[in-house]
């Protein structure tokens, strides 16, 4: 065999060999490919500080003479990571001052992971007639470092009134709070209310208020919207408004007495009923003898009955009604021609209690 025959037998064929190019390309562009997956490494990240992001709904209410302060445990640190490994929280306060650059600390707590609200309960520092507090916290790692200051928040810290000996009594138509009530600081407004809370209820409600005294004295304040047969609670407050530097005017409870328990059972039968009057009325109609009274004002009234009896002295009064009556009118056809009846009237509310009875009216029926 020739050279050129050799030659000849060893070239490919074009469709082989456009194949051949294009198995070389894909074999190219995968390679690149591989290439740009495996990157270039960046610079390494610095770990986290594990710094607290700072709290930013601190919140303070004042009553009596504590301070509670309420706010939400931070989650996460300041490069955006889970906050791990809490150390203390530090409660912070500076008198007489709007802002404070730095934690002036007044105690601790421990910080706790994965609650939905904290609290802390401070008493109230102050001096002079409109003094104040400026609150904030600051919230530590484990090595005692932190990111800064949460929101600063003030609170007044003034005197006001002071309430001591208080006592509560059940009439027959309100809850009367009494208490000795003794001025301070006339600087600020103040109110002195009497607050209810039906047992087992969180909702309070302001039964009655006045303006606090200017001298000291004993004070009375009326509750006439409660029920019958609930149980409650009352306390007296001083209520008072201050106006701090960085906010408008605030009301804050500045005195507030220890809760009295009060069983509203209702022992109170209602008044007596008065002006009751018997008429013969059987000239044109009927015989009968028609009563008539003044209307009873108890709120809780429920109706009346009617006696009767034949002649002084003679006899017992007969209840005359088994069902009560809603109106102060009764009509008597049971008589009989030349007697004389006496009649007297009661008053009985929704839980039963009976008055006693009023005063007899007479009336004589012709022969």
């Amino acid at each position: 065999m020739s050279l050129d025959a050799d030659r000849s037998s060893s070239r490919l064929s074009p469709v082989a060999y456009c194949l051949s190019l294009i198995a070389c390309y894909l074999l190219l562009i995968a390679g690149c490919l591989s290439l740009a997956g495996c990157g270039t490494p960046g610079a390494p990240q610095p770990p986290s500080l594990n710094l607290a992001k700072p709290v930013e709904d601190l919140k303070a209410m004042r009553t009596g003479n504590q301070v509670l302060l309420i706010w939400t445990p931070p989650r996460v640190t300041t490069d955006g990571a889970g906050f791990r490994h809490p150390g203390a929280t530090k409660i912070c306060r500076v008198q007489e001052q709007p802002h404070m650059d730095q934690c002036v600390a007044i105690g601790s707590i421990s910080t706790v992971l994965n609650m939905k609200t904290a609290s802390a309960t401070e008493p109230v520092e102050g001096n002079g007639p409109q003094a104040y507090s400026t609150f904030a916290i600051e919230v530590e790692n484990d090595r005692g470092r932190a990111a800064g200051l949460s929101n600063q928040v003030e609170v007044p810290a003034m005197a006001v009134s002071q309430i001591a000996d208080v006592h509560s009594d059940l009439t027959a138509d309100a809850v009367v709070v009494s208490g000795e009530v003794t001025p301070e600081n006339t600087v600020v407004k103040q109110t002195l209310e009497l607050r209810r809370r039906q047992k087992g209820s969180a909702q309070e409600t302001i039964a009655a208020q006045i303006p606090a005294p200017e001298s000291a004295q004993r004070v009375q304040l009326r509750d006439e919207t409660f029920d019958w047969e609930k149980t409650y609670e009352y306390r007296l407050i001083v209520s008072a408004d201050a106006l701090l530097p960085n906010g408008p005017e605030v009301r804050f409870d500045g005195a507030v007495s220890a809760p009295l328990e009060v069983v509203a059972h209702d022992v109170f039968p209602p008044a007596v009923p008065s002006g009751v009057q018997a008429v013969y009325s059987g000239a044109t109609q009927p015989p009968a003898i028609d009563l008539t009274w003044n209307p009873d004002t108890d709120r809780d009234l429920a109706g009346y009955f009617v006696y009767r009896r034949a002649a002084a002295g003679a006899s017992a009064a007969v209840k005359l009604n088994d069902k009560l009556l809603p109106a102060p009118a009764f009509s008597d056809s049971h008589i009989t021609a030349g007697a004389t009846y006496f009649y007297s009237v009661s008053a009985v509310d929704v839980r039963g209690n009976e008055s006693q009875r009023s005063q007899e009216a007479s009336e004589s029926i012709p022969n």
